[in-house]
């Protein structure tokens, strides 16, 4: 998902040449997003309703437990406006591109603290999963994990395939940095 919301950010060099790139990745992360933000919102549950191995493993880092709430948010507001852009079209853009451009660079502040955040944890789970399926010992849930993720990115790709041919009426429209065309 970091790598595909990397190369959404890159689009932002060119943005007129990009667009319908652009459109497609941010269509491809709509199913992944949700999935993280469902599986992530059932471990927060968890941990609150004091289930024994969400407890056990502990609360989050203080900052991450206020940064993960905001970045869900800061995550929906760009899809959402993306989305709603694609349907009113660039001459009723306006306050929405702003909305969307902006969620997009907090969102990529918020991003960014919340990987710096995870990254030992991440390096260190990812490690201990790939060696024990180089040992073969099956990572409890881990073929589930495998197919909701593959089953996301499929639903991305069909959204996008679908969706994307809206944005040729972007292609031809200049937009300038304050959202105005």
């Amino acid at each position: 998902m970091l790598l595909l919301l990397f190369a959404e950010g890159l689009t932002i060099l060119s943005i007129r040449g990009a667009i319908t790139f652009r459109v497609f990745i941010g269509l491809l992360l709509v199913p992944p997003i949700a999935l993280k933000v469902v599986t992530t919102t059932y471990r927060f549950a968890r941990y609150y309703a004091e289930a024994r191995p969400y407890v056990r493993r502990g609360p989050p880092h203080p900052l991450l437990r206020l940064v993960g709430p905001l970045l869900i948010v800061t995550t929906v507001v760009p899809l959402g406006s993306g989305i709603w852009l694609l349907s009113v079209g660039p001459e009723k853009a306006g306050l929405l591109l702003t909305v969307h451009e902006g969620g997009f660079v907090v969102r990529f502040g918020l991003t960014a603290m919340h990987v710096v955040g995870h990254l030992r944890e991440s390096v260190v789970l990812a490690a201990k999963d790939w060696r024990r399926a180089t040992l073969r010992r099956s990572v409890r849930g881990r073929g589930a994990r495998a197919g909701a993720v593959a089953l996301s990115l499929v639903a991305g790709v069909a959204l996008g395939a679908l969706v994307t041919p809206t944005a040729t009426a972007w292609s031809g429209h200049r937009v300038s940095i304050d959202g105005h065309l």
